[in-house]
Parts: structure tokens; sequence; C-alpha cells
């Protein structure tokens, strides 16, 4: 089992997705893994964003990808105590490159700059490990494409309650959302040799709930999280 920090390890004055939440999710020993979300802005440049700042930003219509990165750094995604600015994909990768823990690339749908935001994420990430970085997305035609550039970064799908059909596509590994959790049979993807990941495991009591119902699997999972404070309990989790 692997615990997965989504945005980073967050704090009462650490927000997700900054600098801060990664340097500490990346020092949190019983954690395995960070995920971020990747967007694509005006300007090409790949940035990481958590689902509050794109509310923010898109609250009047607007997409990420009609704004410049200029215009996303002067907004504070940290705290009051402690502010902080959004990170850009290649200031992750230089964080990472220090560490021997997982990375969790999911790229958002970026219309019809789909083809090029693959491009760059690709370009950005080549350097680095391929044991290391894994990606994903939600979108069919981001994954096809992830599936097209025939790299060894392992490539996975989504699983929304929009986007239940993704199940039935063949992919290196299965991030599912925790209310869709009953409707799939994980155990065939697992038995198959792919990866199964939970997601939206926020809470302690969901955790047992999880490792009870699937202890016979429950080594080879993956443990998605945005509040990695409420299930630290070491006792528990080296039990599991």
């Amino acid at each position: 089992m692997k615990i997965i920090a989504d945005g980073g390890a967050i704090t009462k004055n650490v927000g997700t997705n900054t600098r801060d939440s990664l340097i500490l999710a990346l020092n949190t020993t019983y954690i395995d893994g960070v995920k971020l979300k990747l967007y694509l802005t005006k300007d090409n440049r790949i940035v990481s964003l958590g689902d509050d700042v794109v509310a923010f930003f898109t609250q009047f219509v607007n997409k990420i990808e009609d704004i410049e990165l200029k215009k996303l750094l002067t907004y504070n995604v940290g705290t009051k105590v402690q502010k902080q600015r959004i990170i850009t994909l290649q200031e992750v990768l230089e964080i990472f490159q220090n560490y021997k823990k997982e990375l969790i690339l999911e790229l958002m749908d970026q219309g019809e700059k789909n083809a090029l935001f693959v491009d760059l994420v690709m370009v950005a990430i080549r350097p680095y490990q391929d044991d290391q970085i894994k990606l994903e997305s939600e979108n069919e035609e981001l994954f096809r494409y992830l599936e097209a550039e025939q790299s060894n970064f392992q490539v996975g799908i989504v699983l929304r309650e929009s986007s239940q059909r993704n199940w039935y596509l063949d992919a290196s590994f299965y991030d599912i959302a925790l209310p869709l959790l009953s409707e799939f049979n994980i155990r065939e993807k697992t038995n198959q040799g792919k990866i199964v990941m939970l997601d939206q495991i926020n809470r302690m009591e969901v955790f047992d709930l999880v490792y009870q119902e699937f202890q016979d699997i429950f080594e080879s999972l993956y443990i998605i999280t945005s509040s990695v404070s409420s299930i630290n309990d070491s006792t528990n989790l080296n039990g599991k």
C-alpha cells in the first residue's frame, strides 16, 4: 500500500499545491508520493493548480488556458501567515529530483491545445526517472495522446462520475474516486497486474473501511488523500 498526498501535505499554515506542501510531503516518512493537477497557461507554461485556485480564476467564465502565467503568479495560494505563489511543472521536477518518491501528474483537459499540452509535458519530464513519474488524465483524448508517446512512463486513466466508461480502457493504472468504488471490480484489474489508486480517502475511518473490504489486495493499492494528517496514525499504517 502506498500513501499519495493530493496537492502535497497541507497544514494550517501550508496551502495545497505549493512548494512548501511538496517539500513537507516529500520529507514525511509515511507518504510515498504526491499527485498534482497540471494546466497549460495562455503563454504555454505548465502549472500545478488546486481546485480552489482554478475555481477562483474561472469564476467569470475564464479558462486557465486564457490566462498568462504572470497573472497567475500574483495570486497567493498559501495562507495569510505563509504566502506562496503558484508553482510550475519545472519547479516541481526540480524539487522531486532530490527525492525517491513518486510523482503522479494528472493532465487536465485543455481543449484544442491538448496535443501541444502533451508535447510540452513530455519535453519537461523526459530527463527524469521514468519509474518515479506516472501520467494520467480523465480526458480520453489526452490519455490517447499520452499512450501514443510510447514512452517508458506509466499512463493511467482517471474515473469520475462523468467518466465511468474509462474503466474499459486498457491503462497501466486506474485512479478511481471513492464514491465509484462499489461500481467496479477492482480485484479484476489487480489480478491483471494493473495498479489501482483509490482517490478521496480523506478520513481514517474511511481508510479502515477500505482496508477491511480489500485486505487481500490492500498491499498493492495506492491511497490518494488530500488530508494526510487525518490518516497519519503510524501504528495503524504500519499494521497495514
